[in-house]
């Protein structure tokens, strides 16, 4: 929770109190960020795999990265979608 504290003017009130108002502050991860993350560092793992090992009998070097890249990139764009649902249901805990 926020507190914030309101004061009167002196002139309004007789003895101007303090006025404690909370209002509640929900923290939740930015999911775009997260799934953005994760796709790249899946394309990241998967170029690297895929050029650490040797070529296929009639594929390129390029299109194994591009096919295994994008294999990863779709699972480490899904890993971080769960991973942000996780942490918005713990940060938002009550």
């Amino acid at each position: 929770m926020l507190d914030v504290t309101e004061q009167g003017k002196p002139d309004e009130q007789d003895d101007a109190r303090e006025r404690v108002v909370r209002y509640p502050v929900r923290r939740t991860p930015n999911f775009l960020r997260f799934i953005i993350t994760g796709a790249v560092l899946g394309f990241i793992v998967g170029a690297i795999i895929a050029t650490s090992g040797a070529d296929a009998d009639g594929y390129s070097a390029q299109t194994g990265i591009v096919l295994i890249g994008a294999i990863l990139a779709a699972g480490g764009a899904l890993l971080a979608a769960i991973v942000a649902l996780l942490l918005e249901r713990l940060l938002n805990r009550q």
